[in-house]
């Protein structure tokens, strides 16, 4: 909106004006780093419906592109975050390749005490879509598309784990 089109705008018709919002930001490869990228979204969908699945995702895409690619070695590795305030919500991170290709694993895989395998499974559910791009070389871009409406459901029977 140009400031001549503020004059009788509310700050609400302002702040969800029609054009996207969009934010790139790069982190340092290191864990602690995932927890400031979702602090961020956290940030950035606050009083929204859909804040606690963007978090997820944000964490999850994040923790991945550390723990399992080159942006997580070495100390000098990064990685990416991509997030767009619109219906879909878009979330994406990107990393800088290496050790395989991203993979949403079977439901049931590793049985119910495994430590890992089922983040990637978990946003597969949660999507309304999902993607990848790029390559173990040249660095993989995984991204979500998220109900912008909705809220994170959880089991109370079902055990939590957290990751740190």
């Amino acid at each position: 909106m140009e400031n001549a089109k503020l004059v009788g705008v509310t700050a609400n018709e302002w702040l969800w004006a029609t054009e996207k919002m969009q934010w790139r930001r790069v982190y340092p490869g290191r864990v602690d780093q995932v927890r400031a990228a979702r602090a961020f979204a956290e940030t950035l969908f606050e009083g929204m419906p859909c804040v606690d699945v963007v978090a997820l995702a944000v964490g999850e895409l994040a923790a991945n592109a550390v723990r399992h690619t080159r942006s997580g070695e070495g100390g000098d590795g990064w990685f990416g975050l991509e997030v767009v305030c619109d219906n879909p919500v878009y979330v994406a991170v990107t990393d800088m390749g290496g050790h395989g290709i991203p993979t949403v694993l079977p439901e049931g895989y590793g049985g119910s005490y495994s430590e890992g395998g089922r983040g990637l499974r978990i946003l597969y559910e949660l999507a309304l879509m999902f993607g990848m791009h790029g390559s173990s070389t040249l660095g993989h871009t995984v991204w979500v598309d998220l109900d912008l409406n909705r809220k994170l459901e959880v089991d109370a029977q079902a055990p939590v784990h957290l990751v740190s």
